[in-house]
């Protein structure tokens, strides 16, 4: 631990290393979360940002600066429509292993809270003849669905009359900043998935603030996505509050929670901490679940002193299991205090890095898929 930030309380709130160790672990209830928006009650009610896409095919990849072009036309949008521009852009840019972006959505709900989409494809080279852009057609089929899920997410978001701009209950003085959908498709390989939450406390501390984030992960093997024999080996998350450049970073233990195809009886039960899905962020926490060892293994391969949370989903399981040929999957959170991010003063700054990563395997070669994203912040 290098520093445990008390902020401008007055004795009556918890300092930031409580909240890192009962708040941004302890998160319950969050029905459309409040973002980075101001506090301040709008002479109307607050609205949110059309939803921004682009789309590439053929092989083509959407770019870094595309993608940055999309968000700043939701911020400059969300500006029109209330006034004032959101307190900053939160995002990600990504590095995957050999798939390209092929679908991105972005927009703010009135809240300010950003919440995005990301579709990678990719597909076995080495062969040209066996390419079949399954896994760009795929993505794209549900590319309407994914925008429509955003959209419907924003429109909820302008319903809601609080102050703060949403619906919150028992949050422990966190509130969500930005939600992210990534799928990456490979084919004959596999599908590796994650949902970002990001989260951060809501002390309005100069001297501080607490991250959250809650990314479950899953993983389809080729026999179910592709009808390939590519099946599970394992799959990974982590956490990398020290790409952050911040500063003062304080890592916490992390909590994980798997769920899919999991297998046999119960024989060994955890308290999980936070639970999300995808657009709502429902939270709930204190769950007792428990999962059968032999067959799915969560291995916590964390070092908060080295500042980053790493975990595996380990199978036990026999080659003709159906954890192999199925989707599995966990939840993984964690959360780490740093030094205050001022959007008057700072420009883009990385909070963390993130990756999700799975290995496939048909007995006789191997395949990995990662995707490595970066979350930032940066001024509108």
């Amino acid at each position: 631990m290098k520093r445990s930030y008390n902020g401008d309380t007055d004795g009556t709130q918890p300092d930031r290393r409580a909240i890192l160790k009962t708040g941004a672990l302890g998160l319950t209830s969050i029905v459309g979360g409040t973002g980075l928006a101001s506090a301040e009650l709008n002479q109307k009610q607050p609205q949110g940002s059309a939803v921004y896409t682009a789309k590439a095919s053929g092989g083509a990849a959407i770019s870094n600066e595309r993608r940055r072009a999309v968000r700043r036309q939701a911020a400059r949008d969300f500006e029109r429509k209330n006034g004032r521009a959101p307190a900053a852009i939160p995002a990600s840019e990504q590095v995957t292993s050999s798939g390209e972006v092929v679908a991105y959505a972005y927009g703010f709900d009135a809240n300010g809270v950003g919440r995005s989409y990301v579709g990678i494809a990719g597909e076995d080279m080495t062969e040209p003849q066996a390419e079949s852009g399954r896994a760009e057609a795929q993505i794209h089929d549900q590319f309407d669905s994914h925008v429509a899920d955003i959209s419907s997410a924003i429109e909820t978001s302008e319903q809601v009359t609080t102050m703060a701009g949403g619906m919150v209950s028992d949050t422990n003085n966190m509130e969500q900043v930005f939600s992210q959908k990534l799928e990456y498709l490979e084919d004959p390989y596999g599908t590796v998935g994650s949902t970002f939450y990001w989260f951060i406390d809501t002390l309005g501390s100069s001297e501080g603030d607490v991250h959250a984030l809650h990314s479950p992960a899953g993983y389809e093997p080729g026999t179910s996505k592709y009808g390939s024999d590519y099946k599970n080996e394992w799959g990974r998350v982590f956490h990398r509050w020290n790409q952050s450049e911040m500063g003062n970073t304080d890592v916490d233990y992390g909590q994980w929670k798997p769920y899919g195809t999991q297998g046999g009886s119960s024989s060994t039960s955890y308290s999980l901490s936070v639970s999300a899905g995808w657009m709502t962020a429902s939270v709930t926490a204190g769950i007792s679940w428990s999962y059968s060892q032999p067959n799915v293994e969560v291995v916590d391969e964390s070092s908060p002193t080295s500042e980053y949370n790493q975990w595996q989903l380990k199978l036990n399981s026999a080659w003709d299991d159906d954890t192999r040929e199925n989707f599995i999957g966990f939840q993984p959170s964690s959360a780490a205090s740093m030094n205050h991010y001022d959007s008057s003063s700072m420009g883009k700054r990385t909070i963390s890095g993130n990756e999700v990563k799975a290995q496939f395997s048909n007995g006789d070669s191997s395949r990995n898929l990662w995707s490595k994203n970066e979350f930032y912040l940066q001024p509108a």
